[in-house]
């Protein structure tokens, strides 16, 4: 049975964002756009292609139509119907031959972002108006679903992102059930060994380079909703695990995740963590106080999100709202409200922190030694304040090269032993690119002219990837940081060197302050206001100059 408390605050959450999901399309029926859903392009007329990604929105829609949930003004409408129809349609006008979509430019055709959350989307999409289709539009659109399906199941990227795995398996697994598309089996089951591969015992699975907890909770979501439309054990075991890991990501104040993780995200995914938590309290725990969180203002919802992507979060409170799961008289307790002290390390993803007394702290050793403190409440359990939100070291060389130590270095030199963690970082170049009118014409120019090949689409999707999110190349500044963890707080010594006789333009030092270029983080948390790092000054810039290195001693208590 639901609870309904919990079932209503997700639902409201979600239905509050779906009048502006139903703006962003077109929903004139004489107009040649009917049924697309990027505003910039039908309307705004700003962007030079429909971004698929946009029909999204068809996948909230189909919630919204079908669920009776409290205060639902959409539910069972018949323009609702006729518009997500519309949507569906518009999709297979936009679709390649080969299967794939595009959402950043013409011709990307990428894998499963967009094509795997479209298909999961048109699958919601088909079982709530399939029946109010007409013949000819129902072969079109389900001809669409499973020419998307084949391309998923046949294809990759490059660069590991587990989520996008586990959203590539979930739609061909419904797709496969819903058509009975049983010839994608032997392409399904190598999909599937190439995701295990990218999952860790310790519970937690790739992303690029490391762990990044909230592209996790949203692995969690994908698997248990495969799980509903294909049973697995196997990867609902992963699921399990991950459970077990994204707990001492759920911060005393309210906040998840974020740079902590290789892809800095703050979103939590509650959608997985409802459908386990009828069998594991441990999911409930940490789905209640992330949905306290949101009646705070302390996480992602959709609202605080561009046009391109809060369509992702409104399905996850509406899926939540749909399987909230009864909560038991008693929770479990999530590591920082464990009254004992105790520490914990996890050396593959390079995790390591505990509770101290009244403090607790948690690093990723593999990034740089980035870190968060909190203290606690006096009783320990309802929450805290945060000290720190540490991104390691960032700044500028003589030479005006940008570069950073957090980041998931592939020299990973660290070592943890109790309360104590030392970390040596490299400085490494961060790479920004932006588009001005003359190099937006060759890259659109480029992409028609060889964006056409699918192959050529993958290798120079590839190369924007590399450039972007991957590339590393070192310069010649380290930071040597030392952690302990006390019940009188959490002290951090971090020794700054560089070659004598180099004068840094500019350098910062434990600030939240992000790094990497990936769409869906970097959005605003009110933790940016309650916590600063530092910027050396102009005496200190020259200090390290002339000595070559440079020491700072931090208590957070």
């Amino acid at each position: 049975m639901k609870t309904p408390s919990v079932a209503n605050q997700y639902a409201a959450i979600g239905l509050n964002s779906v009048g502006r999901c139903l703006s962003m399309m077109d929903r004139n029926p004489l107009s040649p756009t009917f049924g697309c859903a990027n505003r910039e392009y039908w309307l705004a007329r700003s962007t030079d292609f429909p971004s698929a990604i946009a029909q999204y929105g068809i996948l909230p829609m189909a919630l919204a139509y079908s669920e009776p949930f409290e205060n639902n003004i959409y539910y069972k409408q018949p323009k609702i119907a006729a518009w997500l129809a519309a949507g569906m349609s518009y999709l297979s006008s936009i679709q390649h031959k080969d299967g794939s979509f595009d959402e950043f430019y013409p011709n990307e055709r990428g894998w499963a972002g967009p094509t795997g959350f479209l298909l999961h989307a048109m699958v919601a999409g088909w079982k709530a108006v399939a029946p109010l289709l007409d013949v000819r539009d129902k072969e079109r659109i389900s001809t669409t679903m499973l020419r998307a399906a084949k391309f998923l199941a046949s294809n990759d990227e490059v660069g590991v992102l587990a989520n996008h795995h586990a959203m590539a398996l979930l739609p061909i697994a419904e797709t496969m059930e819903l058509f009975k598309a049983h010839h994608l089996e032997p392409l399904y089951e190598e999909r599937k060994k190439v995701f295990l591969d990218v999952c860790y015992d310790e519970g937690w699975c790739l992303e690029y380079d490391g762990v990044d907890p909230g592209y996790l909770s949203a692995t969690v979501t994908f698997l248990a909703r495969l799980d509903q439309a294909r049973p697995d054990p196997v990867l609902l075991d992963v699921a399990k695990k991950a459970i077990d890991f994204t707990k001492y990501f759920v911060y005393p104040d309210g906040h998840y995740g974020g740079t902590l993780g290789s892809r800095e995200t703050f979103h939590f995914y509650s959608h997985g963590y409802e459908l386990l938590g009828h069998e594991n309290p441990m999911a409930l725990a940490q789905a209640d106080f992330m949905l306290k969180s949101y009646a705070a203002g302390k996480s992602v919802t959709p609202h605080l999100q561009s046009d391109r992507y809060f369509v992702y979060r409104i399905p996850e409170f509406l899926f939540s709202a749909r399987d909230a799961a009864p909560r038991p008289e008693v929770l479990p307790s999530l590591p920082w409200q464990e009254n004992n002290n105790q520490q914990f390390l996890f050396p593959e993803a390079g995790i390591w922190g505990g509770r101290r007394g009244n403090y607790y702290a948690i690093a990723n050793l593999a990034r740089g030694g980035v870190f968060k403190c909190f203290r606690l409440n006096d009783n320990g359990v309802e929450g805290g304040i945060p000290l720190a939100s540490d991104c390691s070291m960032s700044g500028i060389m003589p030479d005006g090269t940008v570069f950073t130590t957090a980041w998931c270095d592939p020299d990973r030199n660290f070592e943890a032993h109790g309360v104590e963690a030392n970390v040596h970082a490299r400085g490494l170049e961060l790479h920004t690119q932006t588009f001005d009118p003359f190099k937006m014409t060759v890259f659109r120019a480029g992409m028609l002219a060889l964006g056409w090949h699918q192959k050529s689409a993958y290798h120079l999707k590839g190369l924007i990837r590399k450039v972007l999110m991957l590339r590393n190349t070192t310069v010649p500044v380290q930071l040597h940081r030392h952690m302990k963890l006390s019940p009188e707080g959490f002290v951090v010594t971090d020794r700054i060197t560089v070659a004598k006789g180099t004068r840094l333009q500019r350098l910062i030092l434990g600030e939240e302050l992000p790094v990497r270029y990936v769409p869906q983080s970097r959005y605003f948390q009110p933790l940016e206001l309650e916590v600063s790092g530092r910027e050396l000054t102009p005496s200190e810039l020259d200090q390290l100059k002339g000595q070559g290195e440079i020491t700072f001693q931090r208590v957070l208590s």
